[in-house]
């Protein structure tokens, strides 16, 4: 009986008293990374639209790299306002996200763990004028994760009318 104490109960307890604690105490989070989205719907004669952009927190989506497209991941941190004067010291909160097409009047971007309370959808046509434009304010809902750790979220679409 000596032995079977020694080598199976003995460890048995030690194990749960080490697990049952940690379990009971730890809210380890999985590894930390995630994409938020932004949905652009369009309305109107959308076929003079060629591409769709997002601005937000002084940065410019990019479309999204061919699928196999070696190419690195643009960032742009010019002010939204080209004209506006640089404050010196003061840096563009950098935004970086990419735009993608879903189909002929949807488009998704998405916004690596961030949250832009406001933003400006433009439609443009394939020389890059802007048909249509509209500022936003977004509201966010969480899609996954956990209240705890956090997790990816949504906002509400931006409906843009080209005329």
């Amino acid at each position: 009986m000596r032995r079977v104490w020694g080598l199976i109960v003995r460890p048995a307890v030690l194990m749960l008293a080490v697990c049952i604690p940690a379990a009971g105490c730890s809210t380890a989070c999985p590894a930390i990374g995630w994409v938020n989205s932004i949905t652009v719907e369009l309305a109107g004669d959308v076929s003079r639209v060629d591409t769709v952009r997002l601005c937000a927190d002084g940065a410019c989506s990019e479309l999204r790299p061919e699928p196999g497209t070696p190419a690195p991941r643009i960032v742009v941190t010019t002010p939204l306002d080209a004209t506006a004067p640089v404050t010196p010291n003061v840096q563009p909160t950098m935004a970086p996200f990419y735009a993608e097409r879903v189909d002929a009047d949807t488009w998704r971007f998405t916004v690596s763990m961030s949250s832009p309370d406001h933003v400006t959808a433009k439609a443009l046509s394939s020389t890059g004028a802007v048909i249509a434009e509209k500022e936003a304010d977004l509201d966010w809902k969480r899609v996954g994760g956990s209240a705890q750790c956090g997790g990816p979220a949504e906002a509400s679409p931006v409906l843009l009318t080209v005329p």
